[in-house]
């Protein structure tokens, strides 16, 4: 059995509107045109920002408005489809399943007992910076004696690959979230799974 760290926003829950929407607006360019859209298509939310005009510095501070914003929101999100069968099933399993997020630990613990899969999670770490998720892998290893062979992250963004590679566990790549699969395959994920359900398969793999 694994210790399985699933990433949030893009992953477990479906946010993109409602990231998106926040950045348009932050930007001065709400609402988004069709064609404005579908060149927003697939990008990670920095490359969103990019493409809307919003320098790279104010990033951290928007990545944390947003998350404070979300507050009014959260209980309007909803989960993709098929993700919480397979958090069942991998909790069924035996597997031990964490989140780390940028999103805060109360808008997470809100949503996934609306969801009813607040009990199949082990430990929730929210409010990770934009560039610290490699860090929150360190503390989550020390903190339930886990060896980096002993993990698998499954996350939608390329940062989620990147800090996985850094601490030297396993990833899985997932499509349906932030990032275009060019961009994740270019990471080099350990696997690349392109719907929720492949995800049993594909951890059985590893």
């Amino acid at each position: 059995m694994s210790a399985i760290v699933f990433d949030f926003d893009g992953t477990i829950a479906d946010s993109r509107d409602y990231f998106i929407d926040f950045i348009s607006r932050e930007a001065g360019k709400y609402p988004l045109d069709a064609e404005a859209q579908d060149r927003l298509h697939g990008l990670p939310l920095t490359g969103v920002a990019r493409v809307l005009g919003i320098p790279w510095w104010r990033m951290p501070n928007l990545y944390f408005k947003g998350r404070s914003r979300m507050d009014s929101v959260i209980r309007d999100l909803q989960p993709f489809a098929d993700i919480a069968d397979v958090i069942r099933k991998l909790h069924a399993e035996g597997h031990e399943l964490f989140i780390i997020s940028s999103n805060s630990v109360k808008n997470i613990r809100i949503f996934l007992k609306k969801h009813e899969m607040r009990e199949y999670f082990v430990e929730v770490y929210g409010g990770v910076e934009i560039f610290g998720k490699a860090s929150m892998f360190h503390q989550l290893l020390r903190e339930n004696n886990l060896k980096a062979k002993e993990v698998i992250s499954i996350g939608d963004e390329i940062r989620d690959i990147e800090a996985a590679n850094t601490v030297g566990i396993k990833s899985i790549a997932v499509t349906w979230g932030f990032s275009r699969l060019q961009d994740l395959q270019k990471l080099r994920p350990t696997r690349i799974a392109y719907e929720p359900q492949q995800l049993i398969s594909v951890i059985e793999e590893l």
